[in-house]
This record gives C-alpha cells, sequence and structure tokens, in this order.
C-alpha cells in the first residue's frame, strides 16, 4: 500500500474514534474442570482478563474466500487491544464442572498509534462555536461562550504543545447551529473549513455546536425571561439547581474538507446564582460553581481527545513556491521544524467520484526535500531535482509521517 494510500485509509478510519479512558470492571471467567485443577484455574483466569479486556473496545474481522460462487473459508476475529491494571481476584468456586473466577481490574483502551514518534505541532484554526438555543445563554448571561469556550480550548491545547491552536473564533462555519453538521454534503465534506484553512494555514479545523445549556425540569422556556421579569420587579432573586451542558465537536481536514471527528460530551452540575446575575462563561464565578467545574472536566476531555486524534494523523504543510530546486512550504516555526529536518513531497490531485464531486488525491512522488532554512512564517527546503523537472508546484504537499 502506497503511503497516500494509507493516510485516506487514516482518514476513514478516524471519523468515530474511541477516546482512550479507564474504567472499573467486574467480571466472572470460567473454563471446564478437565484435567489438572491449575490449568483449569489458569484457563478460567485466562477467560476473564478477556472478557475485561474486550469492555474497553474490540476489533472484529473477517475473512471470506469463496471459489465458483461457494464459500470455501470464513473466519470472524475478535481482538481487543485495551490494557489491565490492579487486577483483583474476588473469588473463585467450582460449580457444575465449571471453575470460576471473579476479578476487578481498572481496563483502558491503548493508544491509537503508540508507537507514533512524530514530533512537529500540527496548525489547527478553532473556529467560534454556534449555541442551538441562544435564549437559554441569558441564564447567567452566558451569551459570550460562542467565542470563549472555544478560546478556553485553544489556550490549553497551546499550553500542552502538542499543536498549534490558531484563533478563528470570529468565523463559523455553520449557519444554521441547530442543524450542524448538515450543512456538510452527504459525504460528510464541509467546503468551508477548506477555505478557512488556507486562508489561517491550518491544516486541520475545529469546531462545534452548544447543543443545551438549560435547568433541568425547566417548564419555563416556551417564554423565557418573563418569570424572571416579574420576580426581579418584586425584589426577588431566585436560586436555581441542576443545569445541562451539551456540546457537540467536530474535526475537518483542512485540505479536503473531510470530516475526522466527531463527538457528543454531555454533562450536569449545580448552578445556584440568581437568574438574572451576570456571571458570564468562563469567569472566575463561572468555574467556582458546581457547573463550572462539570463543564471544565467536559473540556479537558474535549482537550484530551484532540490531541490524541491529531497526534496519529501525519504532518502536512503547503507548497507556497516552487523554483528550481527550492520550496518554500507554509510552516511557521512554532511547528518544531529544524534545518536538517526531511519530508516526502506529494502532489495534490483531483479526480471524481460515481456521484461527479471532486475529491482531493496525494500522489507520492517519491522525493525527498532537506530543510535548510526555518523563517518565522515559513520554511525553505531543497531537493535534489528541479521543481519543473517533477511538475512540482504551488498547493502541493510535504508530508512526515
Amino acid at each position: 500500500m502506497t503511503r497516500a494510500a494509507t493516510f485516506l485509509c487514516i482518514l476513514a478510519s478516524l471519523i468515530f474514534v474511541p477516546s482512550v479512558f479507564a474504567l472499573s470492571v467486574e467480571v466472572v471467567g470460567q473454563a471446564p474442570i478437565d484435567g489438572a485443577l491449575s490449568r483449569v484455574r489458569e484457563l478460567a483466569m485466562d477467560d476473564a482478563m478477556r472478557q475485561a479486556s474486550l469492555r474497553a473496545g474490540a476489533q472484529i474481522s473477517s475473512t471470506q474466500l469463496m471459489e465458483h460462487g461457494v464459500v470455501e473459508e470464513d473466519k470472524v476475529k475478535l481482538t481487543s487491544n485495551s490494557q489491565l491494571k490492579n487486577v483483583e481476584i474476588l473469588w473463585e468456586d467450582q460449580i457444575d464442572g465449571l471453575y470460576q473466577v471473579a476479578i476487578r481490574a481498572d481496563v483502558s483502551a491503548q493508544a491509537m498509534c503508540p508507537n507514533s514518534s512524530q514530533r512537529y505541532r500540527k496548525a489547527i484554526a478553532v473556529t467560534g462555536f454556534g449555541l442551538a438555543n441562544p435564549m437559554q445563554a441569558s441564564i447567567g448571561q452566558l451569551q459570550n461562550i460562542e467565542q470563549d469556550l472555544p478560546r478556553v480550548l485553544i489556550n490549553t491545547l497551546n499550553n500542552r504543545g502538542a499543536t498549534h491552536a490558531l484563533d478563528a473564533t470570529r468565523s463559523s462555519l455553520f449557519r444554521d447551529p441547530r442543524r450542524a453538521p448538515s450543512a456538510e454534503t452527504p459525504q460528510q465534506r464541509l467546503t468551508t473549513s477548506i477555505s478557512l484553512a488556507t486562508q489561517l494555514g491550518a491544516q486541520y479545523v475545529v469546531s462545534g455546536v452548544v447543543r443545551d445549556l438549560a435547568m433541568q425540569g425547566d417548564a419555563r422556556e416556551s417564554e423565557p425571561g418573563v418569570t424572571d421579569k416579574w420576580l426581579s420587579l418584586l425584589g426577588v432573586e431566585e436560586q436555581e439547581g441542576a443545569r445541562q451542558f451539551v456540546l457537540d465537536v467536530f474535526v475537518h481536514d483542512g485540505l479536503s474538507g473531510a470530516m475526522l471527528f466527531q463527538r457528543s460530551y454531555s454533562a450536569s452540575g449545580s448552578w445556584d446564582l440568581p437568574r438574572q446575575k451576570r456571571v458570564g462563561f468562563a469567569s472566575p464565578q463561572f468555574w467556582r460553581t458546581g457547573y463550572g467545574h462539570q463543564v471544565r472536566d467536559v473540556l479537558t476531555s474535549v482537550v484530551d481527545d484532540l490531541d490524541e486524534v491529531l497526534r496519529c494523523q501525519p504532518f502536512m504543510a503547503r507548497v507556497v513556491k516552487a523554483r528550481g530546486n527550492r520550496l518554500h512550504i507554509e510552516a511557521s516555526a512554532g511547528a518544531g521544524i529544524r534545518p536538517g529536518d526531511k519530508f516526502q513531497v506529494y502532489r495534490t490531485g483531483t479526480f471524481y467520484n460515481l456521484d461527479l464531486e471532486p475529491r482531493t488525491e496525494l500522489s507520492d512522488m517519491a522525493t525527498e526535500v532537506v530543510v535548510k532554512q526555518v523563517q518565522p512564517q515559513f520554511v525553505i527546503a531543497e531537493m535534489q531535482y528541479t521543481a519543473e523537472h517533477l511538475a512540482i508546484q504551488r498547493d502541493d504537499m510535504v508530508i512526515a509521517w
């Protein structure tokens, strides 16, 4: 399989990616009592650990071999890449000819690309997040959530240092947040993400929608603010209870517009402040509430998932000028590129699927470039042959796997 084909496979496999998580499980393994008891106990223990490991996710693969229209071989394989820690035996017993072992264990899904050594910081543009129901933000005056929530993500991502997050919070990818991401084509491509990524020099675009900020059991949403107004005139400040927080996050590839990641997050927490009090999202008072603590935990999970998804992607940068044996590459010094680093050159092209929709194709030119200079906003690299000889031009790509 070529590297270009591998890249397309990576894009396809990350649409629904499980995050790396850990949970405590209790399972019972068993094995028929046949032979030495020590061996039977070992088989029961293996069965228990296998069941625990599958709780963190499994992969199913099947192979069918046919000859003259008849299935000659049909295999189904179930595997798990999860890891077990802190295994504790709860009880053991022999019941109806079976040896049973109950265990408790902490199980976590293995990282998607544990052996990845790719160290470059990928540029990602984080856009403004839409509000599906703006009236819900009036409680606590959280209207600034559309810009300040993604800015929290930007600051956290940049502090971790794995990515270079760019502030594009004044831009919005979705005209109607309630329908996001249905504004895409049926193939889950978002053309507006391509233009934004090109404009900012970003490799990926992160967007999102705040679906719900409602108070639990709030029956007054049909006439928001009416009851609050009368309570305010009477000099009564109403205290509240639990409040919902539901957030959808999307990651689109800046080259093709394809969706790489989509996940919904939800939480609820105590909101014990008056409805009319001007709190604002991400203010110190907001973070001190029980609701703010829950929101912070959700945003931490979002950043964890973004780090994991983008870490497994190759580093890509666009060629902005090609002349002689020199290429000017659109990558900032903040990406971590150093003189002497090497990249592979890929030519970008377009083909059309059966529905006559354009698709971006990367063709491996089997050519290596070596970085000679690193400027604040671009990189200069040299290759053995000239750009004219290889037909390399503006908007082609260099990739580090």
